[in-house]
């Protein structure tokens, strides 16, 4: 189980570093070759950030409607994340209960000690309590590994260069063709920027979720209890109308807007599934469709593991504490 921890984390800080250093290398070119100097880049660059820093997480929970919720309210809830909070050695999040029948959770904030943990009202209903404990501790995990710092940081990249890109092709900046040409082509660039730095968040994305499952298998020692909420979770998306959440999709645990392809590839693996969770109750068992020649593309764009692979590792881990 170490050693699949271990490299869920060096992959995760791997892709990091290449959202940063791609980037922040290519924005810092893009942004001398307008004249501005070295202390100008950084001050604008910490502008921004700090900005997005600081809004972010309100738009967030505005968009989610959120109910901030009370021990007394909500004790069986509030115990668990109290438990697993101490657990990980992290502060204890604000609750939060949003209105939503999608059966999802997430994880928000600017920093672990202004951090929300969100619970939908559909995940309350769907799952029993120990595959809620299991979601739950994913979602601690999250906090654990400073991801809500993380993404905030590194989506600051993408955001940056789209900022800059529809700046430069819409902003009018002169009518002289020249001027307008040179413009164009600068905000040319900075939208490949805001398209490769989007794969790479999208890579961080996946990976950040990767290990967030590998903590919650750790924290309660029952990876069978995450795997059954996490096909509980896909099943219900992929059968439910589900809202275009936008943005708020990657703090998800599971995304709502694949949950049709997921269910679909959770039926072809599911015979595989069952031999390595026998104890999984799923009883859609019927053949998949063959994937897609442009499956590995569409790939590249999704924010979460597909569910059978984020099932499949979590067996992995379970035959690998009983080796240990």
């Amino acid at each position: 189980m170490q050693n699949a921890v271990a490299d869920l984390r060096l992959r995760m800080y791997l892709t990091l570093f290449l959202v940063l250093a791609i980037g922040f290398g290519i924005l810092f070119a893009l942004l001398s070759l307008l004249g501005v100097s070295s202390i100008g880049i950084l001050v604008f660059v910490a502008l921004f950030f700090i900005i997005q820093w600081y809004v972010s997480p309100s738009l967030l929970a505005y968009a989610a409607k959120l109910k901030y919720v009370s021990k007394q309210e909500q004790p069986k809830l509030y115990s668990m994340v109290s438990e697993l909070a101490e657990q990980a050695k992290v502060p204890m999040p604000r609750i939060a209960i949003s209105p939503s029948r999608e059966p999802n959770a997430f994880v928000f904030g600017r920093t672990r000690k202004s951090a929300t943990l969100v619970v939908h009202q559909g995940l309350l209903s769907a799952v029993n309590d120990e595959e809620l404990r299991a979601v739950l501790a994913h979602e601690i995990g999250h906090l654990k590994h400073n991801d809500v710092v993380v993404m905030t940081f590194a989506s600051f990249i993408p955001m940056l260069a789209y900022y800059l890109a529809i700046t430069f092709l819409f902003g009018g900046f002169s009518n002289n063709r020249n001027s307008g040409a040179y413009a164009a082509l600068i905000g040319f660039f900075a939208f490949v920027v805001y398209f490769l730095s989007e794969l790479l968040l999208y890579a961080l994305s996946r990976a950040r979720e990767a290990y967030a499952d590998a903590y919650s298998a750790q924290a309660t020692n029952k990876p069978e209890h995450l795997a059954s909420a996490l096909a509980k979770i896909t099943y219900s998306l992929a059968s439910t109308k589900h809202s275009n959440s936008g943005a708020i999709r990657s703090f998800y645990i599971a995304d709502n807007l694949a949950a049709g392809k997921d269910a679909k590839l959770l039926d072809r693996y599911m015979a595989e599934i069952k031999k390595a969770f026998p104890e999984l109750d799923v009883r859609r068992l019927k053949e998949g469709e063959a994937a897609s020649p442009l499956s590995f593309f569409a790939s590249l764009f999704l924010t979460h593991p597909p569910t059978y692979k984020r099932i499949l590792l979590l067996a992995r881990m379970k035959n690998s504490g009983k080796q240990e």
